[in-house]
């Protein structure tokens, strides 16, 4: 019997999450009875969501022959935790994805949250400003930076360390940039530096007109594949360790690095979340492209789906 092994399943205290519509079913996986129940919240004046719950005495053992259900265990012994993917949408219905600052408002309207809403049973938690320690983004398997720059307050080492850790232990953190002036890469690069990357001062690449630049120069990697365009507009060329996987016009757009268990990408820009993208320009990739994100960015043995061939 397979289970989850990141720093947040520890032996006679486990923290367990259950995705809304992945409850239980009649099968053959038995689980030890849960104690006292308890939430935490983050975020900003209500921006943050329940984090997670923590229930303490649970032995969750099972035989590997049931149905797969969002409960930490690999029911159905395949070898993968929590492979639910009930709509076969390629985007697994027990994926914890959280959020840092705040979405963009360049574009109208933000239909990447829309799209992760309808296919993940828990959409993504927003913890906008809220203060990274081990406790707080312990139950998360996808951490993506948005906009940084409206925090009023500058991350500290502790943040960056209970980051670091948590990539090291299997996490998949994600940043976006290009929502404000420069002043925005203060604490986007502070959580990169632990990484070795970061983004470089000079904005690239603005708009022809009303339509965004295509990213045309795409290395072989997970996260490119069948990924031919994707525009940008204003944002800033990627730099470090890792490996370059776009570029455009001799800039580097995307940089990828597995760190310990865990994965880093970095996007150079973030108008990959506005609808103008993707619903103006039926030639970019974007769905691919954040299912092929996702995937990568998800550890290896815990709510790996397939991705269902394009449309």
């Amino acid at each position: 019997m397979v289970r989850r092994t990141m720093g947040w399943m520890v032996v006679g205290s486990v923290v367990a999450w259950m995705a809304p519509g992945c409850g239980s079913s009649s099968n053959d996986t038995s689980a030890g009875s849960g104690g006292s129940m308890s939430s935490a919240v983050g975020g900003q004046d209500g921006t943050g969501g329940d984090l997670f719950t923590s229930a303490s005495g649970g032995s969750g053992t099972g035989s590997g022959s049931g149905p797969e259900i969002c409960d930490g265990i690999d029911n159905d012994g395949n070898g993968i935790i929590d492979d639910v993917d009930v709509g076969g949408d390629g985007v697994c219905d027990c994926l914890r994805i959280a959020t840092l600052g705040v979405a963009g408002t360049w574009g109208n309207g933000d239909v990447f949250a829309m799209w992760l809403d309808d296919r993940s049973d828990a959409g993504a938690v927003s913890l906008n400003d809220a203060v990274i320690t081990p406790a707080l983004i312990a139950d998360y398997q996808i951490i993506v930076a948005q906009d940084l720059s409206k925090m009023g307050r500058s991350y500290d080492a502790s943040e960056v360390q209970a980051l670091a850790d948590w990539v090291h232990q299997g996490g998949g953190f994600m940043t976006l940039i290009g929502y404000a002036d420069s002043s925005e890469l203060v604490n986007v690069n502070t959580l990169l530096d632990a990484f070795g990357m970061a983004y470089e001062a000079t904005p690239i690449l603005p708009k022809n007109g009303a339509n965004t630049v295509p990213v045309t120069g795409w290395a072989t990697h997970p996260i490119s594949n069948g990924v031919s365009l994707i525009g940008v507009d204003n944002g800033y060329p990627v730099t470090g360790s890792g490996v370059v996987v776009a570029n455009e016009q001799g800039y580097d757009l995307l940089l990828a690095q597995e760190v310990g268990v865990g994965h880093v990408a970095m996007w150079g820009d973030e108008w990959i979340t506005y609808d103008s993208e993707w619903n103006d320009h039926p030639e970019y990739q974007l769905e691919l492209f954040w299912l092929n994100m996702l995937k990568w960015l998800t550890p290896m043995e815990d709510c790996q789906v397939p991705i269902p061939p394009p449309q």
